[in-house]
């Protein structure tokens, strides 16, 4: 009975995964339903948390007031101390902003993120944010979300680019419910999380934001993530002051992304195990937090009197730096928790404090401060995170007023362009680029994408351990090979033997009692199928080799990967599409030139008829129904030229194929001609 289940569970995954609406449609709505659901759970298990530690849920500057000071110096380093095994023993990605490991995924894993991290990130973030760590939510929630959508792609098996769009649908949604703005949250996926507004990406996105936001607002009602008041532009002239507002932002980002790329880049030269940090830093925080409780957790009541304009500009200058030193000694300490919500705290204090002098000496022509903090939350924000478009659209739902949007899209605009003049990395990449990961340069993020696996061949030249070396050199002599590589009985990799090495008389009269593995080099530089290209290239350049053996971790040979294949791959992401040269010439001036660009995925490959094909037609063959590829042209023999190919003609043994398939399907066609090992046999001595 039970085997009867499994069997129509995998049959109706099956149908369901050929479906294109189940890729458009169904799998990016269930990832948004999902995510919504998790951010209902992870809101809770925060006021749950914080119940614990403070012995209320409602907000901390009510709370604080009447804890003594020894509770709110240690309540940080007890959970550091919980939180620290936690993060170190299950899931060390649950560390940290949350969204560069999601961007690191998309980008180089295929969306690919382990199960567990939904479930370590929730505990880890809601332990920081609850016993004050002064970072936001929102960032758990999009590592959430995204793991959320990579379960569901691996579940069901789907191919890599669903899954990494899954991941990124389930970014987008934790955005979307987390600040109950979808257009934001799906605009946030694609800005920042896969840089790329193409449609395949767009509709699923969209609609899995969608989804996450009804959700959410069916369980904690359509309200409005800030209290903002209405607020519009007193004068024509006061552009000018949002101009000089946007050239602040800017700076005011420069400054946060320093602070925290600095305590980050020094965090691990503090002489402190890895797994007790958190609580060092939330032993510092808590000391912190004594004299300034506005610090505490998320911040949005305070953030709330910004906007409103109730904070004197003594105190809002006093929360601007404290609050970037807060947030970065949070997060390099080992904190879990983001920087998005931090970076609208901030933006809201800046542009306050800038509004409250814009407005004393301007009194007539200016907004009071709380516009300017409104304005500057989305400033700040574009400019430490790098997306300007997520900005605009996050303030727009976020007031529901179409007045401060001339402000906003000023502002936002300066600021990022002074950031990026000034530092080329955001809060996100600048991560990334601690850990070698540039995504400013796409050809490093190419190389790290791929794997040898995907581009690797059979290994051809393959000869067992126990060949003579009569039969060696006989080899060599009826095969046109450089090197060979050598394996024992059970495909172990041993080493390989060059023609160079075998060229020696001396060499060749050996007796029959010296075996190939007797002179075969064993230290070569080798590469495993999960190595990145990158890799790959490393390896290149200190071997001087054109080829590599693919080792696999026991040891076997499983393939062979060479420069040109690492450079095809390269050359055909760069250009996004292959193309497939054309020509025709009637040797005189009738002639043609041009190129069909193929569907990004396709490649073309000359292959020599396989052994098994020789005496058989096309039609016969049917290489589209085995094999999924397209004969395009055929070369009868070496030397002759490319022409259609005859359906109906019986191939050759010297025929070449041109052939268009994915780099797969080319490779798995290739090894029904390459036998595991050569012909040549072990010697019986």
């Amino acid at each position: 009975m039970l085997r009867r289940m499994q069997e129509t569970w995998r049959g109706w995954v099956n149908s369901l995964r050929r479906v294109q609406a189940a890729k458009l449609i169904f799998f990016p709505s269930l990832t948004g339903a999902l995510t919504g659901a998790a951010t209902i759970g992870f809101v809770e298990l925060l006021n749950w948390v914080q119940w614990i530690v403070l012995g209320s849920s409602a907000s901390p500057l009510d709370v604080l007031p009447h804890l003594h000071w020894y509770h709110i110096l240690l309540v940080p380093a007890a959970g550091g101390l919980i939180l620290g095994p936690l993060v170190h023993y299950l899931a060390p990605e649950a560390e940290g902003h949350g969204v560069p490991e999601v961007i690191e995924a998309v980008m180089l894993r295929s969306g690919r993120i382990r199960k567990r991290v939904a479930a370590v990130k929730s505990l880890a973030s809601a332990l920081t944010i609850s016993t004050g760590g002064s970072v936001g939510r929102e960032g758990p929630i999009v590592q959430i979300g995204a793991a959320v959508g990579s379960a569901v792609g691996q579940t069901l098996r789907l191919p890599g680019e669903q899954i990494k769009t899954l991941a990124s649908c389930g970014a987008g949604a934790g955005i979307a419910a987390v600040f109950n703005a979808p257009i934001a949250g799906a605009f946030f996926a694609l800005e920042v999380v896969t840089g790329n507004f193409a449609m395949p990406s767009f509709s699923p996105v969209i609609l899995a934001s969608v989804l996450a936001t009804v959700v959410t607002r069916a369980y904690f009602g359509d309200y409005p993530a800030f209290i903002v008041q209405p607020y519009k532009m007193e004068s024509v002239y006061e552009i000018a002051i949002y101009v000089a507002l946007g050239i602040v932002c800017g700076f005011v980002g420069v400054a946060f992304v320093w602070i925290m790329d600095r305590l980050e880049m020094l965090a691990p030269r503090v002489r402190v195990p890895k797994m007790w940090r958190p609580a060092v830093g939330g032993l510092a925080l808590g000391a912190m937090l004594i004299f300034i409780p506005d610090l505490y957790g998320v911040g949005y009541p305070t953030m709330d009197a910004a906007l409103s304009g109730k904070i004197a500009w003594g105190w809002l200058a006093l929360l601007l730096p404290i609050k970037m030193i807060a947030t970065s000694l949070t997060l390099a300490s080992g904190g879990s928790g983001g920087v998005f919500l931090p970076s609208l705290y901030i933006g809201s204090v800046a542009g306050g404090l800038f509004g409250t002098f814009a407005h004393a000496l301007l009194p007539t022509l200016t907004a009071g401060s709380g516009a300017y903090a409104l304005v500057g939350m989305a400033g700040v924000l574009a400019a430490a995170t790098h997306s300007p478009i997520t900005a605009m659209i996050l303030l727009f739902e976020v007031t529901g007023d179409y007045k401060i949007i001339l402000p906003v899209m000023i502002v936002v605009t300066l600021a990022t362009m002074v950031c990026r003049a000034l530092r080329e990395d955001s809060l996100y990449s600048a991560a990334l680029s601690r850990r070698g990961i540039s995504v400013h340069r796409r050809e490093d993020v190419i190389m790290r994408t791929h794997t040898v696996g995907e581009v690797m061949r059979p290994p051809i030249h393959v000869i067992p351990d126990r060949t003579a070396i009569a039969e060696t050199v006989q080899y060599f002599l009826d095969h046109d090979a450089v090197r060979a590589y050598v394996v024992d009985a059970n495909n172990h990799f041993l080493g390989a033997i060059s023609i160079h090495d075998i060229k020696d008389p001396e060499v060749q009269n050996l007796g029959p009692l010296v075996l190939a593995r007797d002179v075969a080099e064993p230290n070569l530089h080798s590469v495993a199928p999960d190595d990145t290209l990158a890799d790959c290239m490393d390896h290149f350049i200190l071997s001087e080799d054109d080829d590599l053996p693919v080792v696999n971790v026991g040891g076997d040979l499983v393939g062979v990967v060479s420069r040109r294949d690492v450079l095809r791959v390269y050359s055909s992401e760069l250009l996004r599409h292959e193309f497939m040269g054309l020509a025709t010439s009637d040797g005189g001036a009738h002639s043609l030139r041009g190129y069909v660009r193929l569907t990004r995925g396709l490649t073309i490959a000359r292959v020599t008829t396989p052994p098994s094909l020789v005496g058989r037609s096309l039609r016969q063959a049917n290489l589209r129904a085995a094999y999924s590829l397209t004969v395009v042209a055929l070369q009868r023999g070496e030397d002759g030229e490319d022409q259609l190919p005859d359906p109906a003609q019986p191939l050759g043994s010297s025929d070449i194929l041109v052939i268009v398939g994915t780099p797969a399907d080319i490779a798995r066609f290739r090894g029904i001609e390459v036998p595991r090992a050569s012909a040549a046999q072990p010697s019986a001595g």
